[in-house]
């Protein structure tokens, strides 16, 4: 059975470790083999863990103790940059270098889908309606692909060919998305429905969070907080616009996160939204008390950049049936 609290960590060093999040204790840890790993995350029912590196998708039972995953394919042809599941998990999807976006079969792991990026694509996010396919690639462009049609529907760019490093989209409010880029700059953008139902992405607000690339942008799970990983060394934490108190200025800084070494590449927030896990290239993970602003756990062991993180706190399907 999956631990309640499911974090782990990847790394140049090939390695995937998983964590006691309270401890900062290492309980297992998978060889990747051949190639960093890029990115992490987990089906919808805890039992896998998909871990990409250079070229190719693995995988993993978590429940079991083997270091051989349970699917294992080379899914592109360079860098795998991006993994989401849809939400039933009979579905993922990955985007990589090679400009392509793929959808697979996860009991088959056989591609259904190929959507062709005119760039090397570096981020990707699924809207709540599981059709909406939103991608930020090298060329500074963001792309609105619809699952149903097959297609792009919509372009946008921002910012000339600055780089789109990284996507969050809102899960409790449809019409919100975030996007960052290599020059530090987030773009708060609106995702309605035209009259035709299909989704148009509109720029609404432009803000500088840092000097330096944003790594990864992440929305807290209510929404209300935007987190961004830097290669100043820092982690910014900024109100949004889905803020009850008058008081509040949107898209204003909370805090700054201070006490990694290096970049910080990637960051996930609890299902709570009070904790803020950090991956650097110092080659520790960070567990953050945000309302504290502190670190309260380090996760030591890695001994390259840790580049990718993933936290799974939601309860395991076994425990919620009756």
């Amino acid at each position: 059975m999956p631990p309640p609290v499911l974090l782990a960590t990847a790394s140049y060093d090939r390695t995937i470790r998983f964590w006691e999040a309270p401890s900062g204790i290492c309980i297992r840890t998978l060889n990747f083999q051949d190639s960093q790993v890029n990115c992490l995350c987990t089906s919808p029912d805890k039992a896998f863990l998909a871990a990409a590196g250079h070229k190719h998708i693995r995988l993993y039972d978590i429940s079991a103790s083997s270091q051989v995953p349970a699917s294992a394919i080379e899914a592109h042809t360079s860098n795998v940059t991006a993994l989401v599941y849809f939400t039933d998990g009979k579905y993922l999807m990955s985007a990589s270098e090679d400009g392509l976006i793929k959808v697979w079969d996860t009991r088959t792991m056989v591609c259904k889908r190929k959507f062709v990026v005119k760039a090397p694509v570096n981020t990707l996010a699924l809207h709540p309606d599981q059709t909406t396919v939103l991608c930020g690639d090298q060329s500074g462009r963001l792309s609105v692909w619809m699952m149903k049609k097959d297609e792009c529907v919509q372009e946008l760019v921002p910012e000339g060919d600055v780089g789109i490093r990284s996507i969050a989209v809102s899960q409790v409010k449809e019409d919100l998305a975030c996007a960052a880029n290599n020059s530090g700059e987030v773009f708060v953008l609106s995702l309605a429905k035209d009259d035709q139902g299909l989704p148009r992405l509109s720029l609404t607000h432009t803000f500088k969070a840092h000097n330096k690339y944003i790594l990864k942008c992440a929305l807290s799970p209510d929404s209300k907080l935007l987190a961004t990983c830097s290669a100043d060394y820092t982690v910014g934490l900024w109100f949004t616009s889905v803020n009850d108190d008058p008081a509040i200025s949107p898209w204003s800084c909370y805090r700054s996160l201070q006490s990694h070494l290096r970049w910080v590449w990637d960051c996930a927030f609890s299902g709570d939204g009070n904790f803020l896990v950090t991956a650097s290239s110092d080659s520790t993970g960070k567990l953050w008390d945000i309302a504290k602003g502190t670190d309260a756990v380090t996760f030591n062991g890695h001994h390259k950049p840790v580049t990718c993180i993933v936290v799974d706190d939601r309860p395991n399907p076994n425990d919620t049936q009756s």
